[in-house]
């Protein structure tokens, strides 16, 4: 089986799951599988992430990957690794979150939005660059920033919705992270089909960007 950073690269899709109730992680993880998302991203902005984490690595297919989220300290990403997330994800550049990921070959989507931050988070190891918050940035300083950047690869994330993945992905983005704009349901009645083609929706501007590639 390919690596982590191999099936990121691959599918540059991450559906970001932040405050979805844990009776339905595991429904909407499966729509989204459906849809043709293959990495999930649970935060640890939700107090049980690590048992949803745990949860949907037990029900999904192998092959899917499912990451922690803002993991900010050490402590978290012991916890996210324990519970067999497949990757991290952080807000910013976080040296100790790098390290433990280095020593522990996991690989980091790590948030950073100046090329300072850009420069330490490739010194310490990171697999990839989490533009951060894009939304408020936009596709143009994503667009600058890969002019002295040329091969980096940059998950867009924070502000992307159907309105401007386009936009992000024409500018260079490598894949996006979406949240909000994918996963925000009626959790009284969540509308699952609608989730799935959404996740289509988005995968399918990833896959025409990519030629195809995806």
């Amino acid at each position: 089986m390919s690596t982590p950073v191999e099936r990121l690269r691959a599918f540059p899709f991450i559906a970001i799951l932040r405050g979805v109730p844990a009776a339905h992680v595991v429904p909407l993880g499966e729509a989204l599988l459906a849809g043709g998302v293959r990495s999930l991203e649970v935060t640890f902005s939700d107090a049980d992430a690590d048992a949803k984490i745990e949860a949907l690595r037990a029900s999904l297919p192998v092959e899917v990957l499912v990451g922690a989220g803002t993991v900010t300290t050490r402590k978290r990403a012991a916890a996210a690794r324990a519970a067999g997330a497949g990757f991290l994800v952080t807000p910013h550049v976080a040296p100790e979150v790098n390290a433990f990921a280095v020593d522990h070959g996991l690989p980091v989507v790590c948030g950073a939005t100046t090329p300072t931050e850009i420069a330490q988070a490739l010194d310490q190891g990171c697999a990839f660059i989490k533009l951060f918050p894009a939304g408020p940035l936009g596709p143009d300083y994503l667009r600058a920033l890969l002019g002295p950047y040329p091969d980096l690869e940059v998950f867009a994330v924070g502000g992307v919705g159907l309105d401007n993945a386009a936009a992000y992905l024409a500018a260079g983005a490598l894949g996006l992270g979406i949240g909000g704009a994918l996963t925000t349901l009626d959790w009284r009645d969540p509308d699952l089909a609608a989730a799935t083609r959404l996740a289509r929706t988005f995968g399918d501007l990833i896959d025409a960007a990519r030629g195809g590639a995806a």
